[in-house]
């Protein structure tokens, strides 16, 4: 009886030591927000397939008359040198795939932090007859244990997926070269990089998303978002003591400005009616800064494995694992004898809801990072920051008509100064990369200029045998 009194205490005191509950959720805007988003990812990704299929029809019909030689086909036209624009079709399909995937990654995103923050912190479970349970569901690790162990699964399934289909066509002789080179199986790690890079980045991983969620238990989405966002100054002063990244006075610059950002965020929170946490911004912040080291530690894993770099689906296939052995511990010695107890008082369709909950929630974070993964592949990591920065904006709109957060002047200078810094470093970021692309082309041009003029024996290569053109 001892145990159950010292339980409901620490329970109740963690109930209490969060902000007030709302008496009305507006639930409808984030029910919506996500039916209009992922119906017009459903849409754009349609019009991308019929646009697509109807190109292939006209390619088809061209590649026929053209055997017959009735027709001379767009790209014989074009390399003859006739004055030709593009067809419309596939910059049409390739427009609208960016929006579907735009779409996807916006109701994808922002659902899943809003429904964190709900099934945490809102959610009122059905409990036993004459029972009391404080709302929300305040077990993060367990939920982000639930989430990795979801991502496991479903990693697993891909990769497994991926080479049976490979091996299927390959036997029956249906797969080009093309898929055959574009379907990505990770590589085997050695015992060494596995433990210094796969586990060092699945547990820091784990423990950036176990420290976010526990976060949301105790401030509010919009002050979230914004100090969240502080993850790339962290990046940044890793990136430089791992030496990753150069020391450059325009990096210290944007650190400086992210901070001030954070600083302006946290002036705007303690202006608020509900007051501020010291507990959630240091959670937070804990958060941004495992974010910084797990990407720095991701970084350091594409080296030993290039699969890596090509697919984050093979990262989160070599990672999450070692997340799960991390947060799996730490959810047994600290938070199961409350979370025993808690099922005790709520009914078994309480327990279950919870679980569904859970699980459901790091489906989406799975389906969350496809759609990340294909955005990027389709445009740009500018073009990501940019739609990164407009996801922050709706997420803390939809959060203040939601869960009723206030946004103050000063919090929203703050998002502001923390997405410019964003931004300008992204931009910065994609014209060196651009540079860097140019000269690597105007040196290998000149090796090859060199090679033309002194080798004697290049007259002698296959390469140029006449025979072979």
């Amino acid at each position: 009886m001892a145990t159950t009194n010292i339980t409901l205490t620490t329970t109740t005191r963690m109930a209490l030591a969060r902000t007030p509950i709302l008496e009305e959720l507006h639930l409808w805007a984030l029910l919506g927000y996500t039916c209009v988003t992922g119906t017009l990812a459903l849409i754009c990704l349609l019009c991308a397939h019929q646009l697509q299929k109807a190109h292939d029809r006209e390619a088809a019909r061209e590649a026929r008359e053209a055997r017959r030689g009735d027709y001379a086909p767009w790209s014989v036209v074009t390399e003859n040198g006739a004055k030709s624009t593009s067809p419309w079709r596939p910059r049409a399909a390739t427009y609208a795939r960016i929006a579907a995937y735009a779409f996807a990654w916006w109701a994808l995103s922002v659902s899943f932090t809003l429904v964190n923050k709900y099934f945490l912190y809102y959610w009122k479970p059905p409990t036993k007859p004459g029972v009391f349970v404080p709302p929300g569901f305040p077990f993060a690790v367990t939920t982000t244990t639930l989430h990795l162990t979801m991502k496991v699964v479903l990693s697993t399934l891909t990769i497994r997926w991926r080479q049976y289909r490979l091996a299927k066509r390959l036997a029956s002789d249906e797969a080009s070269a093309e898929e055959a080179n574009s379907i990505v199986v990770p590589e085997q790690l050695s015992s060494s990089a596995r433990w210094k890079y796969a586990y060092s980045t699945g547990a820091t991983t784990a423990l950036d998303i176990a420290t976010s969620n526990l976060a949301l238990l105790f401030v509010t989405v919009s002050f979230y978002t914004v100090a969240k966002t502080t993850t790339l100054a962290w990046t940044l002063i890793w990136a430089t003591l791992f030496k990753l990244e150069p020391c450059r006075l325009r990096t210290f610059f944007i650190v400086l400005l992210i901070v001030g950002g954070l600083i302006l965020a946290t002036e705007g929170e303690r202006h608020q009616t509900y007051g501020f946490s010291v507990v959630g911004t240091i959670l937070v912040l804990v958060a941004a800064c495992l974010g910084g080291a797990r990407w720095c530690l991701t970084q350091a894993l594409f080296a030993h494995d290039t699969a890596c770099a090509e697919d984050p689906v093979v990262v989160v296939y070599h990672v999450s694992p070692a997340g799960v052995l991390t947060l799996l511990p730490i959810a047994l010695l600290w938070e199961f004898p409350r979370l025993w107890f808690w099922a005790k008082l709520v009914s078994t369709e309480g327990v279950v809801a919870a679980f569904s909950f859970a699980c459901a929630a790091g489906c989406i974070a799975y389906l969350m990072l496809l759609a990340e993964v294909k955005l990027l592949h389709e445009t740009s990591s500018l073009s990501l920051s940019v739609g990164g920065a407009l996801k922050d904006v709706s997420q803390i709109a939809l959060a203040s008509v939601t869960f009723g957060d206030e946004i103050t002047v000063a919090s929203a200078a703050g998002l502001a100064l923390v997405i410019a810094a964003s931004l300008a470093y992204a931009k910065s970021r994609s014209g060196r990369r651009r540079a860097a692309s140019i000269a690597e082309g105007t040196t290998r041009y000149a090796r090859v200029e060199m090679k033309a003029e002194f080798d004697d024996a290049l007259d002698d290569d296959d390469l140029n045998d006449n025979d072979l053109l």
